[in-house]
């Protein structure tokens, strides 16, 4: 959503299904518009995911953040429009639209790190997206609002459409529900919703694990992604708890 809108979302995934390779997109990792370095930019970088969070378990490789198409940014606004009717939000919550400006200071993905040994589906994959708001509670905000079940096919529908246009067919559908999040931050301590699509060209069921908090001025969304199979939760949580860890120090900054 932060992903997406997160969550959004440009590629960094690729899913192979029908013989080609699919870029796909991620609720957490929508591009994001560049800007000038500024302290809020800082805080975010600071905060987002790094390769050393991973599981050693697995050789991760980086791929950066992809650019936005003017359908997937129409796609992004038509969320957005869709969050407004459930509950009170940021121009761009938890990445959502991928644009800084007015109350939204910063808005910045980390690299999509996936397996190594996977060049091809490069997946299981983790992300992350971290937004500078002004003020805390303008992020509380936007955290209540996805944690309303109204947001789910909001969400839903950007991330379907966004594979879409990513290359993974026609016909894709998509289901959403949400699932307790290891505790961290402010307001409700975090919301995890976990994305299923399936049809199309995919392969397989494509799971996504989109967690969402806030921490001070600053929403965190991380996405845990893989095929067939849900990505290894214990990973997810230890990734997690390091990247909030952060997110804490930083605010304590500001």
């Amino acid at each position: 959503m932060a992903q997406r809108f997160h969550r959004i979302l440009s590629g960094g995934l690729a899913v192979l299904g029908a013989g080609a390779v699919l870029a796909l997109p991620t609720l957490a990792k929508l591009p994001v518009t560049a800007g000038r370095a500024s302290s809020p930019v800082a805080q975010a970088q600071a905060t987002n995911l790094k390769v050393t969070d991973l599981s050693t378990a697995m050789k991760w490789k980086a791929a950066p953040a992809g650019h936005s198409s003017a359908s997937v940014a129409a796609l992004a606004q038509k969320t957005l429009a869709c969050l407004k009717k459930v509950g009170p939000v940021s121009p761009d919550p938890f990445g959502t639209t991928g644009k800084s400006g007015g109350v939204v200071l910063a808005d910045v993905s980390s690299p999509t790190f996936y397996n190594k040994a996977s060049p091809l589906i490069q997946l299981p994959s983790a992300s992350s997206e971290a937004v500078v708001m002004t003020k805390g509670s303008g992020a509380l905000s936007d955290l209540a609002t996805i944690g309303r079940s109204g947001a789910l096919s909001c969400l839903t529908a950007q991330l379907v459409g966004d594979s879409s246009l990513g290359g993974a067919g026609k016909g894709i559908k998509g289901t959403a529900s949400y699932l307790a999040a290891p505790h961290h931050g402010a307001g409700s301590g975090g919301v995890h919703i976990r994305f299923v699509e399936h049809g199309g060209l995919l392969p397989g069921s494509l799971y996504d694990d989109e967690y969402f908090y806030v921490e001070g001025a600053i929403e965190v969304s991380m996405s845990f992604i893989n095929l067939s199979s849900t990505f290894n939760p214990s990973w997810a949580t230890a990734a997690i708890t390091k990247v909030m860890a952060r997110a804490a120090s930083e605010a304590g900054k500001a």
